[in-house]
């Protein structure tokens, strides 16, 4: 049995990270075109977006499964995933 709960906790984290980043990706540019309260920080900076998604999907799967150590390690992802969008942000070269 906790071969399963583990599996679940590791697929469920992963799927929420892998939606925080795409979602993160295109939220933060459609959202500032829908009006002047969405162009600003979060919502138009892709690293703080994907941090805030990924810490909220993972809360509610910690809370769904009644999990305060999967939302620990849910946040600590949020923050390596944070930097690691930030760093890949700060390589690009804009025009």
């Amino acid at each position: 049995m906790d071969t399963i709960q583990i599996r679940t906790i590791v697929t469920g984290t992963l799927l929420c990270i892998a939606a925080a980043l795409y979602w993160g990706a295109v939220l933060s540019l459609k959202l500032p075109l829908l009006g002047r309260f969405f162009d600003r920080k979060p919502f138009n900076c892709r690293p703080c977006l994907t941090f805030h998604l990924a810490w909220m999907l993972t809360g509610v799967f910690a809370l769904i499964g009644r999990s305060l150590p999967l939302f620990g390690i849910g946040v600590g992802i949020a923050f390596i995933v944070f930097f690691i969008v930030k760093y890949i942000d700060s390589k690009k070269v804009t025009k």
